[in-house]
């Protein structure tokens, strides 16, 4: 729906219909905890809104030209800093100076935890947070917002399956129907939108 508006281009009705199976294929497969929170439901609408506007925006950048060497991944350095310098003030207002105190709870936590591991860790986590939207603007640059949000709301299932194959987490039936009812619901969108594609091609 972002990407419709911002663009102006719509899919057909059937190609958006084929999103239902995924977006509930993996909401059933992750779903655990059955009471429901409007506070929890609103942060997670809000989310998903900003990560379809800043696919859309990015790809609306990519698209024209907006300067030199604004490669998709000199574009998604660019958005990173804009997106700390924003974070710091929200940071500091949201939750104060309580970094130190779960610093030091986070250390307490593990005896085996020392100060030096724990910022290993933090960094680790960020360098592949980091990469991991690295691809994604490598895949926005070629592939439609609604295509790359599809691939974004699978990474889940296929988080689920790495963590089965890797650390043999047992699965349940409740997981198992949600994978192959989203796995099958990205089969349907990639061919539905490939036949409506040819049809106006």
């Amino acid at each position: 729906m972002v990407s419709g508006l911002v663009f102006g281009k719509w899919m057909k009705p059937q190609v958006y219909a084929t999103l239902i199976p995924v977006v509930g294929g993996v909401g059933y497969a992750c779903l655990k905890e059955r009471s429901f929170s409007w506070l929890a439901f609103y942060t997670a609408m809000g989310s998903n809104v900003a990560f379809a506007l800043r696919a859309v925006m990015s790809k609306q950048a990519m698209v024209g030209y907006i300067g030199e060497n604004i490669t998709s991944e000199n574009l998604f350095g660019i958005v990173s800093v804009i997106a700390f310098c924003l974070s710091i003030p929200m940071a500091l207002l949201g939750e104060g100076f309580s970094f130190v105190g779960l610093w030091n709870k986070a250390l307490l936590a593990d005896a085996d935890t020392s100060p030096m591991l724990l910022a290993r860790s933090l960094v680790v986590s960020g360098v592949f947070h980091y990469l991991n939207n690295e691809v994604m603007y490598l895949a926005l640059g070629n592939v439609h917002p609604v295509t790359l949000a599809v691939g974004n709301t699978m990474k889940r299932v296929f988080i689920m399956v790495a963590s089965v194959l890797v650390f043999q987490n047992p699965v349940s039936v409740q997981a198992g129907i949600g994978s192959a009812v989203g796995i099958s619901g990205v089969l349907l969108y990639s061919l539905t939108k490939q036949y409506y594609e040819k049809l106006e091609a």
